[in-house]
């Protein structure tokens, strides 16, 4: 566990390092604000946020936090994640304060210089696919090269998170050869095991506009297929392939895809040592209007 850029402000949960998730950012804050803190002393906390400081909040919670942003004297940086929702939704004037630094986000629904797109990434331990251990064994065992990849597209998802879209997905994609319909409840070292034999990897948006799949077939060298979002940004390094509309693939232009794009190569987004630095960029903008100031 990296000491330097974990502080575990709020009741302590393991996290995910060294790649990101919901808990790999919330150990990163120096003030937690989610279901593990009671609201109604989040009057008093909120008075103890100090310039530079940063702030993690379950996206559940924009609201109740948000009720209380004229308490807060500091300048901080807002991280929202362990949610399906989107952010910044309604609470987006609160982009134009001086007193917020930056917001970065999971599943943001809107685009602004100081609103940050973060991944979803792995899903917490705490969850069975989650867990860290068999992530890691599969790592060591089950990536394999890419012209040794026997699924085309890998297909494993549940349609009625999200029916409309899933299901274009799927109508597209399932009539392709040498693709792979999973069966629901596939344990999570089978799923691995496929991500890892795998060249393409469909993930359509479900409950919220991210899905940790994504960031998954990314660790085990496979290529994502997403639909094109305000999370583009984030794959800006990777492999992923960014669509308007499902259509857009065919089988023959998978096909022609080199397999040099299948790689081991871990992308840095998905690192938690890159997102610290990215929050200590934007403290430092706070350091650098201070000097200016005077």
């Amino acid at each position: 566990m990296n000491s330097k850029i974990f502080k575990h402000s709020g009741c302590y949960r393991e996290t995910s390092y060294p790649f990101i998730s919901g808990d790999t950012f919330r150990a990163m804050a120096d003030h937690v604000y989610d279901e593990t803190t009671l609201i109604t002393d989040w009057s008093k906390k909120v008075q103890q946020i100090s310039d530079g400081d940063i702030v993690f909040l379950k996206t559940d919670y924009l609201c109740d936090f948000f009720s209380l942003f004229t308490s807060i004297s500091g300048r901080f940086i807002l991280v929202t994640h362990n949610g399906d929702s989107s952010a910044p939704g309604r609470f987006k004037i609160f982009l134009w304060s001086d007193k917020l630094l930056g917001w970065f986000a999971s599943n943001p629904d809107f685009e602004h210089p100081k609103l940050y797109p973060i991944p979803i990434g792995l899903a917490n331990t705490y969850v069975s696919h989650g867990n860290m251990t068999i992530f890691m064994d599969a790592l060591r065992k089950d990536v394999k090269p890419g012209a040794n990849r026997n699924i085309l597209v890998y297909i494993n998802f549940s349609i009625g998170t999200n029916l409309m879209e899933r299901s274009r997905a799927l109508s597209n994609f399932r009539k392709f050869t040498g693709n792979r319909l999973a069966k629901l409840r596939t344990p999570f070292y089978q799923y691995l095991d496929d991500l890892g034999n795998s060249r393409f990897v469909l993930s359509p948006p479900g409950n919220g506009l991210d899905c940790h799949r994504t960031w998954e077939a990314l660790l085990m060298g496979a290529i994502p297929i997403v639909l094109s979002s305000t999370l583009n940004s984030l794959f800006s390094g990777t492999p992923t392939i960014i669509v308007s509309t499902w259509g857009q693939v065919t089988e023959a232009s998978l096909r022609a895809i080199n397999n040099s794009l299948l790689t081991t190569h871990i992308p840095a987004v998905l690192l938690a040592q890159y997102w610290h630095a990215q929050f200590l960029s934007v403290r430092q903008s706070l350091q650098s209007s201070s000097v200016i100031d005077r």
